[in-house]
């Protein structure tokens, strides 16, 4: 693209892709139609899991699932290496590594 085609101005494609650094964090999910999903978040360092998952959904309404393993509601299993999910659809969501198992 010329400068007369973006308006006078070079666009430089490292700024429009720039790399986020993020930290995966396994965490579980259920949602609203009861479908279970355990597979990783990547957080940015800037934002804890709440601000994640609270942040503006019409601006970014989908999350990005890394190595995750899924039960449907109706029961049928399958696992993905990426997908995204609906953060509207979100019913609880909780870091795996905080999850306190206690015999009862």
């Amino acid at each position: 693209m010329s400068e007369s085609e973006t308006g006078g101005t070079k666009m430089n494609k490292d700024v429009i892709y720039q790399n986020v650094k993020t930290t995966p964090i396994r965490v579980k999910v259920i949602l609203v139609d009861g479908t279970k999903i355990e597979g990783h978040f990547h957080q940015p360092h800037s934002l804890r899991l709440t601000d994640m998952l609270n942040r503006n959904t019409q601006d970014s309404p989908f999350l990005a699932v890394t190595d995750a393993n899924i039960v449907f509601a109706d029961g049928e299993h399958a696992e993905y290496k990426f997908f995204t999910v609906n953060r509207a659809m979100i019913l609880c969501c909780f870091p795996v590594e905080e999850e306190i198992v206690r015999g009862f």
